[in-house]
């Protein structure tokens, strides 16, 4: 039997593929940490995965857009149910199906495609992760306007109020599920959540980032950011300003398929994706409000006989982000062209507001003390003919 022999030039050859490999691997590692620490270093915004995973699968997802510059951030909830068409897969299927913690990357990817826009990093906490670094931490603060008693299992039970909860009430408040909740409920509770850790993780920085600390935080994630961008992206948090954090989600109708429930975004997306392009622009604009949307309150009035338009607009301004007080009919049903009037706020907030659905007819009428007809909401939105569901178009 022939031995088999290998030439000394192809065994050169293949050491110096091996090192060129590994080279390459090197310095596309080296771009990508490169790339957040000139982020930490306030040059552009840099957009983060955040991924609670129960399970094995993703229980809460958030899309954290960060600028450093101005300390200003978002959060984006992704449902796991969003339905789309998964390219990978060649079929209709919930996004959370391309979820594999070992391996993250192609799940991140298919939420940037949605999104059209760049997610390059993802941190994950599983269970037990959750609990240790909320233990770490010395618990996270979260308020519950009422008592949580489930009997399970597994069992739930959280008091009312502003609470300081350990890692394993921490995990309770994660993952329990109320059959009351809307979706505007559950992800507003995921978003809390992710608030109270970065909030205790900004406070807790400079002991966080210590020699003797810092290996115990990183060892409790899962994370494809180095240990030198970690360590640089802790102390930022301490700057952001957790208390006007905007908070959006992906909103859509429900569809069954193949047994499944998804959730299918409103416009094929086009929503989102504009609320992510907003929402970037606007960190990145240093006088801009966007920090601060998140606490107006809107009215919205439908002046024409067509009906749910008022519903659809409504879902419009809470998926930027908006608090909806009230949804009705106007004083009548022939108004030509789209209004948006504010009550309270300047002439650059209601233009901000109005541009969420590209209306130009703008005013500020500021409610008289004395006028008990007045709206108690910050703006009003008055629906003409020229809006067809999602933009004002003439």
């Amino acid at each position: 039997m022939k031995r088999l022999s290998i030439d000394k030039s192809s065994i050169l050859l293949f050491i110096i593929l091996g090192i060129f490999a590994g080279g390459m691997v090197l310095l596309v590692y080296s771009l990508r940490n490169s790339a957040v620490e000139r982020a930490m270093k306030t040059d552009r915004i840099v957009n983060i995965a955040i991924i609670i995973d129960h399970g094995g699968k993703p229980a809460s997802t958030q899309l954290f857009m960060f600028y450093p510059a101005n300390n200003r951030g978002a959060l984006l909830d992704v449902p796991g149910e969003t339905g789309l068409i998964i390219k990978s897969l060649n079929k209709v299927d919930r996004i959370d199906v391309l979820y594999n913690r070992s391996h993250p990357r192609p799940y991140v990817q298919e939420i940037a495609r949605l999104l059209d826009t760049d997610i390059p990093y993802w941190i994950i906490l599983d269970e037990s992760q959750l609990v240790r670094v909320t233990d770490l931490l010395g618990g996270l603060q979260l308020f519950l306007p009422s008592t949580v008693d489930q009997a399970g299992p597994p069992s739930v039970h959280l008091p009312s109020g502003a609470l300081v909860l350990d890692g394993d009430k921490t995990a309770q408040f994660a993952f329990y599920r109320d059959p009351n909740d809307t979706e505007s409920d559950a992800a507003a509770r995921r978003q809390k959540l992710i608030q109270a850790l970065f909030r205790r993780l900004g406070e807790d920085s400079a002991w966080l980032i210590r020699p003797d600390v810092f290996p115990v935080l990183q060892s409790a994630i899962r994370s494809n950011l180095s240990s030198d961008s970690l360590r640089m992206l802790i102390p930022q948090l301490a700057n952001l300003d957790t208390d006007r954090i905007v908070m959006q989600r992906v909103t859509g109708s429900p569809k069954m398929v193949d047994g499944k429930l998804l959730l299918f975004p409103h416009y094929d997306g086009e929503l989102v994706r504009d609320i992510v392009k907003q929402t970037l622009n606007a960190l990145a604009n240093s006088t801009s409000n966007a920090s601060e949307q998140s606490i107006f309150t809107i009215e919205v009035l439908n002046g024409t006989p067509v009906n749910g338009l008022a519903k659809r607009a409504a879902e419009i301004y809470q998926s930027f982000g908006y608090d909806v007080i009230s949804v009705g009919n106007a004083d009548r049903d022939d108004y030509e062209k789209s209004s948006v009037l504010a009550h309270l706020s300047s002439t650059n907030d209601v233009k901000t507001v109005a541009n969420v659905i590209r209306c130009s007819n703008v005013s500020v009428q500021p409610a008289s003390a004395k006028d008990t007809s007045a709206s108690d909401a910050d703006f009003t939105i008055i629906l003409g003919k020229d809006f067809n569901g999602r933009y004002c178009t003439r």
